[in-house]
């Protein structure tokens, strides 16, 4: 395996964050960021995930899913294509198991294009997608701050619709964020609460996935195995890219635990969220 990690379309937070509750995709899913990661492959019949299930073509969408959705079929503003999307790439650094984008102009770009749909639409839900992936352009970016910041917006948008699969997908990408600054008490909080929550299962992997990235950094190690074990177990057999980044976590631990050992033991989920001490800066 490349020691630099495998190439991959723009994930882990671009998919799913324009699916309804039904898990059909919502508006933009198709032709603006149907390739990224939260659009993961998912059996609208079931809601897990599905071996292979193919996105419309634009000219057959029939428009927005969900009887409680009364918008437009389609936004007249389409952000950039799904082959347009699918030509920005992504590595899994095997040190640090951070993304690395070498196209940043190509994804400078992708945030450029979303100003416009942010600015004109008005369902929160669809809303709050499109500040997800605006954060995960953000982070990808190294700028941290501006992703915390539509993160947080997006999960504010999530909330007032009360739409529990677009709050997960915005804790998710802001305990991301969190993770990359360095908060990992409360990133870890974020990505409790969000594989708690009642989603699809793919949805689930995915937030195991990058909460064993964050268990990795504080050298738990035995934890971090957990998650990369569920998130492969939740996700699709047929997902060949979750199967290669889970394969460079998995290597990177192990030879972190060659050199420093395996860490704490794994904390209870209710370990996890216990709220912090303000005095000790360390959970009560």
């Amino acid at each position: 395996m490349d020691p630099d990690g495998t190439l991959h379309n723009l994930k882990p937070i671009a998919r799913l964050a324009v699916s309804g509750p039904d898990q059909e995709p919502r508006r933009y899913t198709d032709t603006a960021i149907g390739k990224g990661w939260f659009a993961a492959k998912i059996d609208p019949a079931t809601g897990d995930a599905a071996k292979d299930v193919k996105p419309k073509d634009t000219a057959e969408a029939e428009g927005p899913a969900g009887p409680e959705h009364t918008g437009p079929e389609l936004a007249p503003h389409l952000p950039m294509t799904a082959e347009e999307l699918s030509a920005i790439r992504w590595r899994l650094d095997g040190g640090t198991l951070r993304e690395v984008v070498d196209d940043r102009d190509a994804l400078r770009e992708l945030g450029e294009r979303l100003d416009e749909p942010l600015a004109d639409e008005t369902d929160a839900i669809v809303k709050a997608g499109l500040l997800s992936v605006r954060a995960e352009v953000y982070r990808l970016l190294g700028e941290l701050g501006m992703a915390a910041a539509a993160s947080r917006l997006a999960l504010a948008h999530a909330e007032s619709a009360q739409d529990l699969q677009a709050q997960v997908i915005a804790q998710a990408e802001l305990a991301h964020v969190l993770r990359l600054r360095g908060d990992s008490m409360e990133a870890d909080r974020l990505f409790q609460r969000a594989v708690d929550a009642e989603v699809s299962p793919a949805v689930r992997s995915v937030v195991h996935e990058n909460f064993g990235r964050s268990c990795f950094d504080q050298g738990r190690h035995m934890e971090a195995l957990d998650h990369f074990a569920r998130a492969v177990r939740l996700g699709s057999p047929e997902d060949t890219d979750l199967v290669e980044r889970v394969g460079v976590c998995l290597e990177a631990v192990y030879i972190h635990v060659l050199r420093d050992g395996w860490g704490p033991y794994p904390r209870k989920p209710e370990d996890v969220l216990k709220p912090l001490d303000p005095k000790k800066n360390a959970p009560a």
